[in-house]
């Protein structure tokens, strides 16, 4: 950890023995802060003025300024912590109470028996919490040099990213992190990885911060993360469709792709850009996409299916049939065609969940058109039922609105500003996977009941 994190993480449990005393002794702000600020022997008159007006960054930059000695100072317990409720200490999370959560969550077995080889770092009286370090150690999360931490030193983003993706054996070879303190990133491939799959975020100054010390809140949300996965992970999806399940604005990397990635799922996607569920010259039809699979022998848990936008500039929409025999109405028309792809996929894969998936507002159409598209494949998912997530009626991804467009659209140089299609990786994560994944969830659920 860098001098300035470690600062910090003393400072914080500073803070918690001045607000203790202020609580056992019940002394007024002014003589709490005041006791406070003796304890740490530094003549600031800045930092004193930045404390009392509750400028806690200001603080702790003008304590930077004046001292890098704090190995002497006080240890104090995590539990203290419950004192403080009106600054960003009463959030932090030790690393062993990280590594407990993740063990726990994922169903490690604990190892309580302490082997000759930890037995240097290893004292019950100051190493409360060894178990789990060594558990994490002998399981691969973590790297054996960090053994050397005592429970209290809190969990950063660097030792999470870490622990994290080693536990769940994330292949993180091929993440890139570009953000302006990668030099300051000893777990380059770690942090980029997590923010790849959006576990973290960088700041608005483009920084990881790895020394930064998570917070309850983003441990909560990774948590709930570990809950998915637990769910999803080692099932496996098919997917069809057209350039957005495809990922043509993310480097190839598409809505089903994204997920299994983070979920450790296995897929298979068929899905081509400019592909449509009608017959137009040049443009591969979803339909033949899902007779590959079936010609293939292929199965899944899930199938994502998505298509309609290039039909609403190639192919006449045609209208919905009365009946399900999808093979004696052809598949030319956006409507038939639609009918024949679900069609095939009822007959050949009943075992599988099937979701459509309906895009976003986009600009290139015509509104009109757009709507009337969307309500004939509305129609057909309701008459076929299968499960919709609906990113157009369900999210705020509008297209229209140049900030949005820019922001989770592909940009190229034709569209600097983003081509209102095609999301990019941040389109995908804010607005696809978590709508996809609640349905897949949903549908889990629903076959256990």
């Amino acid at each position: 950890m860098s001098v300035k994190g470690r600062l910090k993480f003393l400072l914080i449990l500073l803070l918690t023995v001045g607000v203790l005393c202020s609580c056992c002794c019940c002394a007024t702000d002014n003589d709490s802060d005041d006791a406070f600020l003796e304890t740490l022997s530094i003549e600031s008159t800045e930092a004193e003025l930045a404390f009392k007006e509750k400028n806690y960054d200001g603080f702790l930059h003008a304590l930077t300024e004046k001292t890098d000695d704090f190995e002497n100072t006080y240890i104090v317990c995590k539990e203290y912590s419950k004192f403080l409720d009106e600054t960003f200490s009463s959030t932090f999370i030790t690393r062993v109470e990280w590594l407990e959560m993740l063990i726990d969550k994922l169903g490690v077995e604990l190892r309580t028996d302490i082997s000759e080889s930890y037995s240097h770092v290893y004292d019950k009286n100051y190493f409360y919490g060894s178990e789990y370090f060594v558990t994490a150690i002998e399981n691969g999360m973590l790297y054996l040099g960090w053994m050397e931490f005592d429970h209290y030193t809190p969990a950063t983003k660097q030792f999470v990213a870490t622990s994290l993706t080693k536990s769940l054996d994330y292949d993180i070879d091929g993440f890139v992190l570009n953000c302006t303190d990668y030099e300051d990133i000893d777990a380059k491939y770690e942090a980029a990885a997590t923010v790849y799959l959006d576990y973290f975020e960088l700041d608005e100054n483009g920084c990881f911060n790895p020394d930064d010390m998570v917070t309850q809140q983003q441990v909560d949300y990774l948590m709930s993360e570990l809950d998915i996965y637990n769910k999803l992970s080692g099932k496996s999806i098919l997917s069809f469709g057209d350039s957005i399940m495809y990922g043509t604005g993310n480097n190839a990397v598409g809505l089903s792709d994204l997920i299994a990635k983070r979920y450790k799922m296995q897929v298979t996607d068929f899905a081509v850009s400019g592909a449509t569920f009608g017959k137009a010259r040049g443009r591969v039809q979803i339909s033949n996409q899902i007779l590959s699979a079936i010609e293939r022998d292929l199965s899944a848990d899930f199938i994502l299916l998505n298509g309609g936008t290039n039909d609403m500039r190639w192919v006449n929409p045609g209208k919905m049939s009365d009946d399900f025999e999808y093979e004696e109405h052809g598949r030319n028309l956006f409507a038939n065609g639609m009918e024949y792809a679900l069609g095939l996929i009822k007959d050949n894969f009943k075992d599988s969940k099937l979701v459509y998936v309906r895009a976003h507002d986009m600009e290139f159409s015509l509104e009109r058109n757009e709507l009337h598209f969307a309500k004939i494949a509305l129609d057909i998912c309701e008459k076929w039922e299968v499960d919709l997530v609906d990113i157009f009626r369900s999210t705020d991804f509008d297209a229209h609105d140049e900030e949005i467009r820019s922001k989770y659209t592909y940009h190229i140089p034709s569209h600097r500003n983003g081509d209102s299609v095609h999301p990019n990786r941040e389109g995908y994560y804010e607005f696809y996977v978590p709508l996809t994944v609640e349905k897949m969830l949903s549908l889990c659920d629903a076959k256990e009941n």
